[in-house]
């Protein structure tokens, strides 16, 4: 026979189960934030054109108003990071203009595009190294000749290293340098450079600077060995598939993937193993039909395309398998026309903001097309730009006026996994950890709950 002290100890024993696993669960939940982002700061600037590092602490922001142009360089761990730690001219002087800017990887090299009116108005790309140390920096550390017109955004871009620089914009013409650290003084001449007989709207460079890609008019060029290039020097190849205005262009890290936007009629074009293709490639693939686009990019291999257009966000994932004519997107994120897009070195993270129609709204989505966070700014979106690990993204809008234009968000999305040692280390989800341990107490004390009614009848 059974004690009955035995018998009475069981609705204790199970008060002791569910009591542990309670506190187990408050301990090891997690804490959840009000939201998943954080706004780190706003800047009252006219923004042009904005970069970030590829680890998310500094920024560089072209900055353009009747005034004068600035650039102007953040570093997100300062005292105050909303407050540059240098800008270029201060004060503003109206004689100079900015109209597109590019940073290194590790955000110790800046490039900017710029013009300058004494006599005359000439138009240049400004280069500053060491730009993480500088506190006073002008003149820049050299700067091009007169390049004959605006350099805007999307005609001006940098290797990862700081070492390369590509341009255009500014009508006809591509100009390449190289050895861009090593370089100082005025009236820098190009390394290599090449004429179309139509307007260069884009470029974007591999992040060696070793493979460059421009669309000019209704097609799409491509240099390989860009590095190594001097003088004169006509594409690898030339694509006159795409038949429309060309408004976007990327390349991937290792060069061997390209991708253009246009504003119609086949709208996003794709070649896959462009390091080997020949004069005048058909693209691998092409979809979005009849669609207006206004903005493209890439992830860093090269297998997730992003787009903006006037109906939404088009994304295509596993790009360099696909193949077809039309190409369905994976996924569509309807919004009203959106201006700008872009997506972190993963693919896995990617913002699109809207365009002229009001409200004007930032979204982050991950690559299912799921909006993790929106966010309303006070104007038309005119560039955003986010870390390589989609932790980091800076938004600009439309310079009309002093208002918060240049903003700064932790995305709360950081893509940590399989950080090198001494870095950041994804934190363990404790819940899951002990969830299993929860559940067998939970077991537990529903068998003594059992086992204890049935003895007690």
């Amino acid at each position: 026979m059974r004690s009955r002290l035995g018998m009475r100890m069981i609705p204790k024993l199970v008060f002791a189960f569910v009591l542990i696993a309670m506190m187990v669960s408050v301990a090891y939940a997690p804490v959840l934030p009000a939201a998943p982002y954080t706004l780190l700061w706003s800047d009252p600037v006219n923004v042009v054109d904005i970069a970030v590092s590829e680890d998310g602490r500094y920024v560089v922001v072209g900055s353009d108003s009747l005034d004068g142009g600035q650039v102007r360089f953040y570093d997100r761990t300062s005292a105050n990071p909303k407050t540059p730690i240098w800008t270029i001219p201060n004060p503003l002087v109206p004689s100079v203009h900015v109209y597109s800017v590019a940073i290194s990887a590790d955000g110790d090299s800046v490039a900017a595009g710029i013009s300058v009116s004494n006599e005359r108005i000439e138009y240049r790309v400004a280069y500053w190294k060491n730009a993480r140390t500088l506190t006073n920096p002008y003149p820049p550390t050299w700067e091009s000749g007169n390049l004959g017109g605006p350099i805007e955004k999307r005609a001006l871009d940098m290797s990862d290293d700081g070492d390369y620089v590509v341009a255009c914009g500014t009508g006809l013409n591509v100009f390449y340098w190289a050895g861009a650290e090593t370089k100082s003084g005025s009236d820098v001449p190009t390394t290599w450079s090449y004429g179309f007989a139509a307007n260069v709207e884009a470029v974007d460079l591999s992040s060696d600077g070793d493979y460059v890609v421009a669309g000019f008019g209704t097609d799409v060029a491509y240099w390989k060995g860009a590095k190594t290039l001097t003088g004169v020097n006509a594409p690898t190849w030339t694509a006159l598939e795409p038949n429309f205005g060309v408004v976007a262009v990327a390349v991937s890290d290792d060069g061997n993937y390209v991708a253009a936007a246009t504003a119609n009629p086949t709208s996003v074009h794709y070649w896959a193993g462009a390091k080997s293709l020949g004069s005048n490639p058909p693209s691998t693939w092409w979809g979005g039909e009849d669609v207006y686009f206004t903005s493209l990019d890439m992830s860093s291999d090269g297998n997730s395309v992003i787009a903006g257009s006037s109906t939404g966000v088009y994304f295509w994932s596993g790009a360099r398998t696909l193949t077809g004519k039309p190409q369905n997107p994976s996924w569509i994120y309807p919004t009203n026309p959106v201006s700008e897009v872009a997506i972190d070195d993963a693919g896995d993270y990617m913002a699109a903001a809207n365009s002229l129609e009001s409200p004007h709204i930032v979204y982050f989505l991950d690559s299912s097309g799921n909006a993790k966070w929106t966010y309303q700014v006070d104007l038309h979106v005119n560039a955003l730009s986010i870390s390589s690990d989609g932790g980091t993204l800076a938004v600009g809008t439309e310079p009309l006026g002093a208002l918060n234009t240049a903003y700064l968000f932790d995305t709360g999305f950081p893509i940590h996994v399989g950080a090198p040692v001494g870095g950041f280390i994804e934190p363990v989800n404790r819940l899951v950890v002990f969830a299993p341990y929860l559940a067998l107490f939970g077991v537990v004390a529903a068998v003594a709950v059992v086992v204890w009614k049935k003895r007690d009848n």
